[in-house]
C-alpha cells in the first residue's frame, strides 16, 4: 500500500515537471511569435492593408497556440490515465479538443489568406490585361 502510493506521488511530480514543461515551452512560441507583448503604438488603428498580414500573422500563432494546448492536454489525460483519475483525463481531453480546433482556425485563417493573395494576384492580372487591350 505504502509503495503505492509513493509511486503516485513520484508520477504526479513528473507530471507536474512535464506540464511545467510544456508551458514554458508555450510561453517561449508565443514570445518568439510576438504575441505576447504589444509593440509599437497599441492606439493607431489597423487599415483595410493590413488586414492580410493580420490574418496571417493570427493564423500561425493560432496554430502554435493550439499544438502548444494539444499537447498539455495530451500530457494532462496521460496524467489521469496513469493515476486513475477520471477528472484529470477529461480536462485533458477538453484540453486536446480546444487545442485541436485552435490548430484547425489557424490553417483556415492561413488558407484564408492564401486566398486572398491569389484573387489579388488574378485582380491585378485582369486590371493589366485590360489597360494593356486599351493601350
Amino acid at each position: 500500500m505504502f509503495s503505492s502510493q509513493l509511486s503516485i506521488r513520484k508520477l504526479k511530480a513528473v507530471a507536474n515537471k512535464l506540464t511545467i514543461a510544456v508551458s514554458a515551452i508555450a510561453l517561449s512560441f508565443t514570445i518568439w511569435s510576438g504575441t505576447a507583448f504589444v509593440t509599437g503604438n497599441p492606439a493607431q488603428a489597423a487599415t483595410m492593408s493590413d488586414l492580410p498580414s493580420l490574418i496571417a500573422v493570427s493564423g500561425i500563432k493560432d496554430q502554435v497556440e493550439g499544438t502548444t494546448e494539444k499537447g498539455i492536454g495530451t500530457v494532462q489525460r496521460n496524467t489521469g490515465d496513469m493515476t486513475d483519475d477520471i477528472s484529470q483525463e477529461a480536462k485533458g481531453a477538453l484540453k486536446q479538443a480546444k487545442g485541436d480546433a485552435k490548430q484547425n482556425l489557424g490553417t483556415a485563417k492561413n488558407k484564408l489568406d492564401d486566398a486572398g493573395d491569389t484573387l489579388e494576384d488574378k485582380s491585378e492580372s485582369f486590371v493589366d490585361s485590360v489597360k494593356d487591350f486599351f493601350e
